[in-house]
């Protein structure tokens, strides 16, 4: 299914979209993928337009919902800011698993769409993938490139919270599964012992804290 309907005053975000072949039961837009990329020197979105030597880095959303809203609202206001970038990874609206399941869906629609705005407009984008519960592995992955370089994040899953742990665990099987990572970026901790489960590589990247505090 291909998406052509645009609302002249956008009121429903559709511009984004445009063009998009859609994929799911829900209707993401199907991503590009990407070849041959690994993100060096992340900088959250929230510090984008003071960044330096923005074309030696790459950006990410790896941080709270509220710092990034402001993209979703105003998109074409920050354009100009992310083509500086080497690259970056596209969007991580939370999909927790205490979240209603439509909220869930909603933040990967927005997910996907934003990483499609960013393609579309010559970016560089690492698809970030996201998930819940077994439930949600259903519709997370749709959109998703298949044999593509793909991130993901590990922040608050990695505690004492067996769930959540599983989840994760649960999750990272099933994307491999599903679209056959070229490669795999994973922002935050990523137990050695789980590497050996997976066989494509795996880039572990430093977050935002642990860079700035050894957190």
């Amino acid at each position: 299914m291909k998406f052509d309907k645009i609302n002249d005053l956008d009121t429903f975000r559709w511009e984004r979209i445009k063009d998009a072949e859609l994929e799911g039961k829900f209707d993401m837009p199907r991503l590009q993928p990407v070849h041959d990329v690994e993100p060096e020197n992340l900088v959250p979105f929230h510090m984008a337009k003071t960044a330096k030597n923005p074309e030696k880095r790459w950006f990410h959303f790896y941080e709270d919902d509220y710092q990034f809203e402001r993209f979703w609202n105003r998109p074409a206001q920050y354009l100009s800011v992310l083509q500086r970038f080497a690259g970056g990874i596209s969007t991580d609206y939370s999909i927790y698993l205490d979240m209603p399941r439509s909220q869930q869906i909603w933040n990967c629609w927005r997910n996907r769409t934003m990483a499609y705005y960013m393609q579309r407009n010559g970016l560089t984008i690492i698809p970030n993938a996201g998930w819940s519960d077994a439930e949600s592995l259903e519709w997370a992955f749709d959109g998703l490139p298949s044999n593509s370089v793909l991130s993901i994040t590990t922040q608050g899953c990695m505690g004492h919270d067996y769930v959540s742990k599983q989840s994760l665990l649960n999750g990272l099987h099933e994307l491999a599964r599903q679209k056959h990572p070229e490669k795999r970026i994973v922002y935050g901790k990523f137990p050695d012992a789980w590497r050996e489960r997976f066989p494509m590589p795996i880039v572990v990247c430093n977050t935002f804290s642990q860079e700035r505090w050894g957190a």
